[in-house]
């Protein structure tokens, strides 16, 4: 694999110029079949179980 596969173009329209209402962002969940989920930050304490692995980034 090469980074030069993951070059494409990206309108700047697309590109988010001020940050969402605190609790609007949005998720992505996958659960432990392996099933990805859409949801907001706001269901995050709903979805969060003892021992779960919350992973971040800035």
């Amino acid at each position: 694999m090469l980074t030069s596969d993951f070059d494409f173009e990206l309108p700047a329209e697309l590109i988010a110029q001020e940050p969402l209402a605190r609790g609007t962002s949005r998720l992505l969940v996958l659960d432990a079949a392996g099933e990805a989920r859409h949801r907001s930050v706001a269901d995050l304490p709903d979805l969060l179980r003892p021992g779960d692995l919350l992973v971040v980034n800035d």
